[in-house]
């Protein structure tokens, strides 16, 4: 896991869209139902793939502040990337209008190449240690 992005490690939260299971790939958490039975480099061929999000923050409102600071950290450290930003003041306000995506790996539609547990549903897996 890149060592980043483990700062994060375990986190979980309704702002994910769904569950994560850490280490994932290459730094990148993996969400889904389950982690994939594949081996670690299977793993490292998985799709980085992103879940695009935008905002309006009011720094002046604690609140909108902290969540703001909470997706800064995230792209700061490469959990998130920022796709676009926009600040500006309004008086003694400060307002940022923020387009980020947040990077995770999952299956590909079509897993077959990576690995199979068997059973044929691509969500049901666990991760085999070897190589």
């Amino acid at each position: 896991m890149h060592r980043a992005t483990s700062k994060y490690f375990g986190e979980q939260g309704d702002e994910h869209g769904g569950t994560l299971h850490w280490p994932g790939a290459n730094g990148i958490p993996f969400r889904g139902e389950a982690v994939p039975n594949l081996k670690k480099r299977e793993m490292a061929q998985l799709p980085v793939v992103a879940s695009a999000h935008h905002q309006v923050f009011d720094l002046s409102d604690t609140e909108q502040s902290k969540t703001y600071a909470w997706i800064r950290d995230r792209i700061k450290n490469g959990l998130f990337v920022c796709d676009y930003v926009e600040r500006w003041r309004e008086g003694n306000n400060m307002w940022v209008y923020l387009e980020w995506s947040q990077l995770y790996t999952q299956m590909p539609k079509t897993s077959k190449s990576l690995g199979s547990n068997g059973n044929g549903n691509p969500n049901q897996f666990t991760l085999r240690s070897s190589d």
